[in-house]
């Protein structure tokens, strides 16, 4: 009697444990869903807004004569930052200088025209001239009449032709020459000396602005926060001397992964906290979303984050004065709006 009593309830025990299966199985498990932050975090780095930030060079090939700005040091917009070597263009500029006074004084003697003193010498030469010629006519007259006679020879009578010929020809040089004088330089003549001065003087500020150069001030007012060069060493053009930056034109270059752009917006106000400043949160704001996604080039402090995950550079501008310091590291949080 008992171990029938026994099977049954074993055999009990197994229809509930079945039932107890099967109705887990019908009955599926619920699944977790992620919790969904109220903010986006990323990471970003402290930057120099567009035009406050600029790096300082040479258009000439020279050398470093004189540093006047340390790193550090601020400066204003226009000061002396460095001289270069410029011996050779000052001297060039001297050069130029003496060349533009010796063409404009010749300008100007040629516009003046002939001086009182010419017209008289040219007056002399023109009576001169005359006197001599009429010399030679009454020769020539007086052989001609002792050749008609036969006296003088044929050969006599041409030397006297060809002096008269040569004292006439000294009569109208002469009287060209006065009435060149009297007229005063020709209008071709001016231009001529005129493109002489005008090349001089074009000469002169060509290598004034050259020499110019050699005194490199500052683009803006700023702080001197790298100097790549020192005194004494060569430059080139296009290779950067040193960098001034307006430390109050700030924002920073955010990384936004690619999976929160839907989220974010501009405007969108923006938490930023620094592992320097521990005990203060700055307020700032979106203020412009990049057109492309590209790789990440800040790494993450959260090491749980996908590293080859494409990102989107979000530019964050603050609401009020920030003590970091160019090329900081930050952290960011965004508060989407609703």
């Amino acid at each position: 009697m008992k171990k029938r009593l026994y099977t049954g309830i074993a055999a009990l025990a197994v229809i509930i444990a079945f039932y107890l299966v099967l109705s887990q199985a019908k009955t599926p498990a619920p699944v977790q869903q992620p919790i969904k932050k109220d903010y986006v975090a990323a990471e970003g780095k402290v930057e120099a807004m567009p035009g406050f930030e600029i790096q300082v060079g040479s258009e000439l090939i020279s050398r470093i004569e004189k540093m006047h700005a340390a790193k550090g040091e601020s400066v204003a917009k226009g000061q002396v930052l460095l001289t270069l070597e410029g011996n050779d263009l000052k001297a060039k500029v001297v050069e130029m200088e003496q060349e533009l006074k010796v063409q404009k004084a010749r300008l100007e003697e040629v516009r003046s025209g002939a001086r009182l003193e010419e017209i008289k010498k040219a007056v002399a030469l023109l009576e001169s001239a005359k006197a001599e010629m009429g010399l030679k006519r009454l020769n020539l007259e007086r052989y001609a009449l002792l050749y008609r006679e036969g006296v003088a020879s044929k050969a006599m009578l041409d030397e006297k032709e060809s002096e008269h010929t040569v004292a006439s020809a000294r009569v109208r040089e002469a009287m060209e020459e006065l009435s060149l004088l009297e007229k005063g330089p020709r209008q071709e003549t001016v231009k001529l000396y005129r493109d002489s001065v005008d090349r001089a003087a074009a000469g002169l500020n060509y290598h004034k602005v050259l020499f110019e150069k050699t005194t490199i001030k500052s683009p803006i007012a700023g702080t001197v926060i790298e100097r790549f060069l020192e005194e004494g060493e060569a430059v080139v053009p296009e290779t950067p001397i040193m960098t001034v930056a307006d430390t109050g034109k700030l924002w920073v270059n955010a990384e936004v992964d690619e999976t929160d752009i839907g989220r974010i917006q501009e405007g969108d106000p923006v938490e930023v906290r620094s592992d320097a400043f521990t005990d203060k949160v700055y307020k700032a704001e979106i203020i412009r979303i990049s057109d492309y996604v590209g790789a990440r080039k800040i790494r993450p402090n959260d090491t749980s984050k996908n590293l080859d995950m494409k990102v989107i550079q979000v530019k964050i501008g603050f609401k009020e004065d920030a003590r970091f310091k160019i090329g900081m590291t930050v952290d960011v949080r965004i508060l989407p709006r609703k």
